[in-house]
């Protein structure tokens, strides 16, 4: 089982009760342990590619190369490769949003209020 991030809402439970997400891995493990097979949990740090990331923030893959390489945006290599961890993804995503909202604010106050 392949637990997705973006699937992943932590504000989704009500207080004591499991997300969805952790009856299904819980049910998985259930029956894979009864079954006498041994069970091995593991966990990742999910990367993307330039392209990824790219197609994501509607950016160019060079374009995210370029700010790889100026420093704005923090990859690892992978053999040849940048690789950028989710969590660097979703600091440049909610940076870009922040941005988008502060450029465009005076024009949405001029739509609403004249």
């Amino acid at each position: 089982m392949t637990l997705d991030p973006d699937q992943v809402d932590p504000t989704s439970t009500a207080a004591g009760t499991l997300p969805h997400w952790a009856g299904d891995l819980l049910g998985r493990v259930r029956a894979a342990a009864e079954a006498g097979e041994t069970v091995t949990v593991t966990s990742a740090v999910r990367m993307l590619t330039p392209a990824q990331v790219g197609r994501r923030l509607g950016l160019s893959r060079s374009t995210v190369t370029r700010r790889i390489a100026r420093g704005e945006i923090h990859a690892v290599m992978v053999g040849n490769r940048h690789r950028i961890p989710y969590p660097e993804y979703q600091r440049v995503w909610r940076e870009l949003a922040r941005r988008i909202a502060a450029d465009s604010a005076a024009d949405v106050e001029a739509d609403l209020f004249g």
